[in-house]
């Protein structure tokens, strides 16, 4: 049994205040904590969602559950996880994240050497050493590395295979990214190419390849078409998604290709394909 302990600075409801602290309990986890009175405010139990206020010393006691995550590929230089919703890949503001669950689950010291959106399911890769982590680096930085994805999309397109070509600006303040056709001041050329693999009655669901990497650049090329991602809060319709009972975007990283110089250490990896397996697309039965 864990136990916890830290100090309001203002007025909040204790469920929330136990939330930002220890990010990895769920809201359901959270409610049993407070019906069962383990947690104490001022050393008083509780049993419950009180209004706290500045200067309230809360005391809680949880069983923490070990959260394990699927490796999908592992050797001596990388591993390639498969990322969860509601899950940051790496952060400096959250005790969970996919980096600190595979550290505590292999006791390995990893490197994450990419990321995917919080909300956004599928394959992240992982270094072992320094040595594999400039070595992966620079396939990203240079793109010689293939990511794609799998989305389930608004509507249907014209052109079923197309090359989509934009300019993003980044909004890190608001944690948003605006696209426009033409190139303006601070906006940066991006590449997005997609293929239609399959449509249904008002959606399709699509092969993503990304050929510039920047933040939200699928989700919001998309949406700036008019194709946007089933399920997506900030790129989407909320309406849509109420009518897919889709609360996060139906948006996977299913597949990565590895082209390095054949005198990299990681050169072995050529053309090498690193799929999800299908049990974890299940994107692919969201619209049935």
């Amino acid at each position: 049994m864990l136990v916890k302990e830290f100090r309001v600075t203002e007025d909040i409801k204790l469920s929330v205040a136990i939330k930002n602290f220890e990010s990895s309990l769920d809201y359901n986890s959270i409610q049993k904590i407070i019906r069962n009175k383990d947690v104490k405010v001022n050393d008083k139990r509780q049993s419950k969602d009180i209004i706290l206020h500045s200067g309230d010393v809360v005391k809680f006691y949880f069983k923490e559950e070990r959260k394990i995550v699927d490796i999908v590929y592992e050797d001596d230089n990388i591993l390639v996880a498969s990322k969860p919703k509601e899950l940051e890949t790496i952060s400096d503001e959250v005790s969970d994240s996919l980096l600190t669950r595979l550290v505590n689950q292999t006791g390995l010291n990893l490197y994450a050497v990419h990321r995917l959106d919080r909300n956004t399911t599928g394959l992240v890769v992982f270094a072992k050493n320094l040595k594999t982590k400039n070595e992966l680096d620079l396939v990203f930085k240079n793109r010689t590395i293939e990511k794609y994805y799998l989305a389930l999309v608004n509507g249907h397109f014209k052109e079923k295979q197309n090359t989509l070509i934009a300019y993003l600006k980044k909004d890190s303040k608001n944690s948003l990214v605006y696209i426009s056709n033409e190139k303006l001041e601070g906006y940066e050329k991006i590449e997005t190419k997609y293929k239609v693999l399959e449509e249904y009655e008002d959606t399709s669901l699509i092969e993503v390849k990304l050929v510039t990497g920047k933040t939200h650049q699928i989700r919001a090329h998309l949406a700036h078409i008019g194709h946007f991602v089933i399920g997506d809060q900030k790129y989407g319709d909320s309406k849509v998604n109420q009518k897919f009972k889709k609360k996060y975007q139906c948006l996977t990283a299913y597949k990565i290709k590895f082209h390095f110089d054949k005198n990299s250490v990681l050169s072995y990896l050529n053309n090498k394909e690193i799929v999800l397996p299908k049990e974890k697309l299940k994107i692919l039965s969201n619209n049935k």
